[in-house]
């Protein structure tokens, strides 16, 4: 087993993470914070979790508070060409939209060599996710977002990355 997994895999997913907001929905995404989480749960008003099993064992949750969601939602909409009217699509298209970057991702620790699966996202807004740090590592990623041209700020967006301890 490889003694720097983790390290890898937050890597990879900050930087996966960075590059696929930029390419895809053209906003600067700058990582602001990281590194090995102890809390016991949790709770946000967008959460998106999406599993993965293989070689590794564990889920990403993609979080967001409601500022960030009501400024991100028009920008994600845009791009998947969904009309902003429609009403009751925001929680399928910021599935989709996690989804999306769990599959760049593991596609990523794919082409490293990992033999990964990638499991459907489940919508898990407003609901306590407990997290049993037992027999999971935990990790939370914290990415401030803006505009391209950094004037306009978007909020901030939450990744938690929990690995099955072996």
């Amino acid at each position: 087993m490889d003694p720097l997994l983790d390290e890898k895999i937050v890597i990879t997913l900050a930087r996966g993470f960075t590059e696929f907001i930029q390419q895809s929905i053209q906003l600067h995404a700058v990582r602001e914070a990281y590194g090995p989480s102890r809390n016991e749960g949790l709770c946000y008003e967008s959460v998106s979790g999406i599993g993965f099993g293989g070689d590794v064992e564990g889920k990403l949750y993609l979080c967001m508070d409601g500022y960030t969601k009501l400024k991100m939602l028009p920008v994600i909409f845009e791009r998947f060409g969904v009309n902003l009217s429609e009403k009751g699509m925001a929680d399928s298209v910021l599935l989709e939209f996690s989804n999306q970057i769990a599959s760049a991702i593991i596609q990523e620790l794919r082409d490293a060599g990992y033999d990964l699966t990638l499991e459907p996202p489940e919508n898990l807004n407003h609901k306590i996710v407990p997290i049993d740090l037992s027999q999971y590592r935990q990790y939370i990623l914290i990415f401030f977002l803006q505009d391209r041209r950094g004037r306009k700020y978007m909020g901030r967006c939450y990744l938690v990355l929990t690995l099955k301890k072996f």
